[in-house]
């Protein structure tokens, strides 16, 4: 339970701060995404602890899970390098949130819906 906790409050403080580091400019921008970069490490911690709790139990959906979660972590990393070369694409964002929100929903399901649904 305290994987799950650290894991969904880093991703909530991620996605915020990913939104905010979109919305300034220069000097504000790189700080936020600094601010991201340090929020990779509980996100992986935590997840690398969650994987090593699901793959064995199912590890077809585990793997998914965890390359899903990376894959989400890769695009905002291309994201932010096309905002620092003034480059942007919006196809790379829909697709940035698309991939977010497949992991999300599949991040949800593993974890029983919690916390959506309280047992």
């Amino acid at each position: 339970m305290l994987w799950i906790n650290i894991h969904l409050i880093s991703w909530v403080l991620l996605v915020i701060a990913v939104i905010l580091a979109f919305s300034f400019k220069d000097k504000l921008a790189t700080i936020f995404m600094m601010i991201t970069r340090v929020l990779y490490i509980p996100i992986l911690l935590s997840g690398g602890f969650l994987a090593w709790y699901r793959i064995p139990r199912a590890p077809v959906s585990g793997i998914v899970k965890l390359l899903l979660g990376l894959a989400v972590i890769a695009l905002i990393e291309i994201s932010f390098a096309r905002k620092s070369r003034q480059a942007g694409s919006k196809s790379l964002y829909w697709t940035l949130i698309g991939v977010f929100v497949v992991t999300t929903i599949f991040g949800f399901y593993l974890a029983g819906w919690y916390p959506i649904a309280w047992r």
